[in-house]
């Protein structure tokens, strides 16, 4: 007791007090020191050593990137005509939480999208918080749905690729998918160039979810170009009206044509029927869509004849005042039969080519050495793509000539046992048009930038050239005069007595061949005695070759010879092209033999 009373009177001493009160004072200093230290240093470590990232992450809070579908570049011809297009729509969809009554917005858009009803209520109940209701509207459609004024609705703008001229020259442009992606076509072909990369903005965060631009942040502008092709829409309608007007009148399956600018390889036209809308691609087979003038092969028939005698003439196999005997219309070479369509003897190299015997064809044909032979059908292009910048180039069908037989070596001399495009054989034509030079085929000219500057190749960051436009590198096949002959040869096709007297334009010399081929039957293991390719290639004017033309047609029924249904197809082609080009005939003159050329007149 006594010692309790004694600590009492020592807690109420002044001294004690005075000591009490100096300890919790620092207590409470030390205390207030160190959180400031742990508060400052924390601030230090925030504000300072993670700016950055807290910088990052506030606005990931506050803001986002909207990644935008880019304006597609156009394609356009070579005298500026749009042939493709990218056009604004509006895209439908939907967030179900902030729906009123998803069936009743089910109700009211059914009729106006012609979607239906189970479809959209089922898109409509959906847990995610983003739903499409239908992609790319048309504009009557948005106009319909903007008047409902429904929550949870809205529209996002999108681009949809738009094709002005409906089926003109579908196969070669192809089409885009939904998300506008190259599908086929110089679309897919180019899909780098004509896509670009895609438009980026910033956007702050409101409320309920709504967003608004940041107007001080710039666009990401994207980085396509446009394209422009060497094709003519002018000599493309020509082409595409010919050619369906002669397929029908021939009742033929199909048919397809392609025209080059004889001296620089451009490709002007490049028709393939039936076509087909690429706006609708959708309602189209696939076969209908394919650009069988540079994917398809064929056996080019008679139209190959050209090349042997070109050949045997270079290596002087051949002497341009030879005759040859042509065994009456029928050669036995081991157990098969060779035929002429009529029988001949005795005729001269000019009268082979233009009484078209694949007799004396074969004859001179096999006198050239298999490996010679084959090293001269590659220089005239066959075997190998032609790199023109058309999508989907096949490179044919060629025997290795280690493998040919007798026989083989005798139907590849007149056009049969190899397969070629469209696009080879009348590249391969053209080099008769350019005194024995084979000129690159192309059909893209140039491309243009977003600042619109004209550029004829791209480069990648390094300065290396990654794709050039234009023309190309010619190479030469055979001596000029050889090439000379076999032209003198060609025009004596089209005058009278020839095989192609309905290639014949008056007041103009047109040297062309004919061709005529038997289909292959797979089933059957020999060709078909009932089914035919009927071709013509050829180019005019003869002395100043302005356009060189192939017509294709497949499986004809009124004729199968080249003469009677590729020819007239040709010719109007060729006539109205070179009136349109301001290429005057001299209608006194017509094709007869030494007829003075058309004149051409400079626009």
């Amino acid at each position: 007791m006594s010692a309790l009373l004694t600590k009492i009177k020592m807690n109420q001493s002044p001294r004690f007090q005075l000591y009490s009160f100096k300890t919790r004072l620092l207590t409470v200093l030390v205390a207030f020191v160190i959180c400031f230290l742990a508060v400052l240093g924390r601030v230090f470590y925030l504000q300072i050593l993670k700016s950055d990232y807290y910088t990052e992450k506030a606005k990931s809070q506050h803001e986002r990137t909207v990644i935008l579908e880019p304006r597609r570049g156009r394609i356009l011809d070579r005298n500026g005509r749009i042939l493709a297009v990218s056009i604004k729509l509006k895209s439908l969809f939907a967030k179900p939480a902030q729906l009123d009554s998803p069936s009743q917005v089910a109700r009211l858009l059914s009729p106006l999208l012609n979607t239906p009803y189970h479809k959209l209520l089922i898109e409509l109940k959906s847990k995610r918080n983003f739903v499409w209701i239908k992609r790319k509207l048309p504009p009557e459609q948005t106009n319909l749905v903007k008047k409902l004024d429904l929550n949870g609705i809205d529209f996002i703008e999108e681009f949809r690729r738009y094709y002005p001229n409906g089926n003109f020259a579908g196969q070669l442009l192809g089409y885009t998918g939904i998300d506008s992606q190259g599908l086929e076509g110089i679309e897919n072909k180019y899909e780098s160039l004509l896509a670009g990369k895609p438009a980026a903005y910033v956007v702050e965060k409101e409320g309920m979810f709504r967003t608004v631009p940041l107007s001080n942040i710039p666009k990401i502008i994207p980085d396509q170009y446009s394209l422009h092709l060497t094709l003519d829409s002018t000599i493309q309608h020509f082409a595409e009206k010919a050619l369906r007007e002669g397929v029908l009148k021939s009742r033929a399956d199909r048919g397809t044509v392609v025209a080059l600018h004889s001296k620089t390889g451009a490709i002007l036209a490049m028709a393939t029927y039936p076509g087909f809308d690429p706006n609708r691609y959708q309602l189209y087979s696939r076969a209908i869509q394919l650009n069988r003038a540079a994917t398809a092969g064929y056996e080019p028939g008679s139209t190959f004849k050209m090349i042997t005698i070109a050949a045997a003439l270079n290596e002087g196999l051949i002497s341009p005042d030879q005759e040859f005997f042509c065994e009456e219309g029928k050669y036995k070479i081991g157990r098969n039969l060779i035929h002429d369509s009529s029988p001949h003897g005795i005729m001269t190299l000019k009268q082979v080519l233009k009484k078209s015997s694949n007799i004396c064809a074969a004859k001179i044909g096999m006198s050239i050495p298999p490996a010679r032979f084959h090293e001269y059908i590659l220089r005239f292009g066959f075997g190998q793509r032609p790199n023109s910048g058309v999508a989907a180039e096949a490179s044919g069908r060629l025997i290795s000539p280690k493998k040919w037989q007798t026989i083989d070596h005798a139907n590849i001399s007149f056009g049969q046992a190899i397969l070629v495009s469209p696009l080879q054989m009348v590249s391969a034509a053209n080099v008769f048009a350019n005194e024995g030079q084979w000129v690159p085929p192309y059909i893209v000219d140039h491309v243009r930038d977003k600042n619109g500057n004209k550029l004829k190749e791209i480069r990648n960051p390094d300065g290396k050239v990654i794709k050039s436009f234009g023309m190309g590198i010619r190479s030469p096949v055979v001596e000029s005069s050889v090439a000379g002959l076999v032209k003198e040869y060609l025009i004596s096709v089209t005058q009278k007595g020839g095989t192609a007297e309905r290639a014949a334009i008056k007041g103009y010399q047109v040297a062309g061949k004919t061709g005529t081929s038997q289909i292959y039957d797979q089933q059957l293991g020999r060709y078909s005695k009932t089914r035919y390719i009927a071709s013509f290639v050829g180019f005019a004017p003869a002395s100043e070759p302005l356009v060189t033309v192939l017509v294709v047609v497949e499986q004809p029924r009124t004729s199968f010879y080249g003469g009677k249904v590729a020819a007239p197809i040709f010719k109007e082609i060729v006539q109205r092209t070179l009136l349109f080009e301001d290429v005057l005939p001299f209608p006194e003159e017509g094709n007869a033999e030494g007829s003075i050329q058309g004149k051409t007149v400079t626009r």
